[in-house]
C-alpha cells in the first residue's frame, strides 16, 4: 500500500480513497482545487497500484495499514476522508472501527449495494456487459458515444473525466 502525499503539509488533511477499478491518479485532476484547504493523502489500494507488486488480502488488512499511517504521520486524526464506491467502504469502515478519528468522511455513490437482490440483479444483468466491453477495448459503444457527442460541453467535460478513470479515450 501507497500513500500519495502533495500539497502544503501545515493544512488540514484529508485522505482521498478510489473506487472500485479506479488508482489513486483518479483525483489527479481535483489536487490543484483541493490544495487551496488540504493536504491531500491519495490512498494507493494493495493489489491496485502498477507501481506495486501487492496482493489485496481484505478490507480489515487495508484499514490496518490505513490506521497505522493515520497514528503514526498524522497523531490519529485527520480533517477529512472522501471515498465513492469501495472507497465509501472504506471511510465507513475506519469509522466503525474507531481506532483514528476522522472529523467529516464524506461518502460518495455506492453503486448498487443498497438496492434489493432482485433489483441488483437487473441492475446488474444490464450494466456488466457494457462495462466489460468499455474496460477491454478503452471505448464507449457506438450508442452510448453517439450520446455523449450530443451532451453539453459542461457535461461532456464532467463525462469524460469518469471515462478516463476507466482508461476510456486516452
Amino acid at each position: 500500500m501507497k500513500f500519495y502525499e502533495s500539497g502544503d503539509n501545515r493544512k488540514p488533511v484529508i485522505f482521498l480513497f478510489p473506487g472500485t477499478c479506479c488508482l489513486y491518479s483518479s483525483f489527479d485532476h481535483v489536487l490543484d482545487g483541493l490544495h487551496s484547504y488540504f493536504y491531500t493523502v491519495a490512498v494507493s489500494y494493495d493489489g491496485f497500484d502498477p507501481n506495486e507488486k501487492t496482493e489485496f488480502y481484505s478490507m480489515e488488512d487495508e484499514c490496518e495499514k490505513i490506521e497505522q499511517e493515520i497514528r503514526t504521520k498524522y497523531g490519529g486524526r485527520i480533517k477529512a476522508a472522501y471515498g465513492c464506491s469501495l472507497g465509501g467502504s472504506f471511510v465507513s469502515l475506519l469509522i466503525q472501527r474507531k481506532r483514528i478519528h476522522i472529523d467529516h468522511g464524506i461518502i460518495g455513490s455506492s453503486d448498487m449495494d443498497e438496492a434489493g437482490n432482485l433489483v441488483a440483479k437487473i441492475q446488474a444483468s444490464m450494466v456488466v456487459p457494457f462495462m466489460y466491453k468499455m474496460i477491454h477495448t478503452g471505448a464507449l459503444p457506438k450508442f452510448m458515444q453517439k450520446k455523449l457527442n450530443k451532451t453539453d460541453g459542461a457535461k461532456k467535460e464532467l463525462y469524460n473525466g469518469f471515462l478516463n478513470m476507466f482508461g476510456i479515450g486516452k
